[in-house]
């Protein structure tokens, strides 16, 4: 049995960690209360400097999550966060199973497998995302 998850992968085949990240954000002062969690991608593969570069677009939105201060209950909005990364995540399912081709950088054909590898986030999207109470 392979010891890693690359080295379980046919010849020619490559990991992209897909790194994710999530925190509040307001939307403006004329909004008043109104606030939203933005949900961005970017893969392992990038140095850092190109991940943080605006003009590289290492770093790409995927979704936009409403927040609601006030109605439901705690653990309903946490249901709601929880289906609707679901929703948002659910297209990379396939490729993560069975790969798909990419183009490299040393001009070769690889197939290539998406792992989710981190999702950084606050205390608050931590505990929306486990389901953890928050506070």
């Amino acid at each position: 049995m392979a010891d890693t998850f690359q080295e379980s992968l046919p010849g020619e085949s490559t990991v992209v960690p897909v790194i994710l990240g999530s925190d509040k954000t307001m939307l403006s002062t004329l909004s008043g209360d109104m606030s939203v969690w933005p949900v961005y991608l970017s893969i392992g593969n990038l140095s850092k400097a190109k991940r943080r570069s605006v003009k590289s677009n290492g770093l790409i939105l995927i979704g936009l999550l409403p927040r609601c201060s006030n109605g439901p209950k705690t653990h309903i909005i946490k249901i709601a966060y929880q289906e609707s990364m679901a929703t948002i995540l659910r297209p990379l399912e396939e490729p993560a199973k069975s790969g798909i081709k990419v183009l490299c950088t040393d001009g070769r054909t690889h197939h290539a497998y998406r792992r989710i590898a981190s999702f950084l986030a606050d205390y608050p999207e931590q505990c929306n995302i486990t389901g953890v109470k928050y506070g």
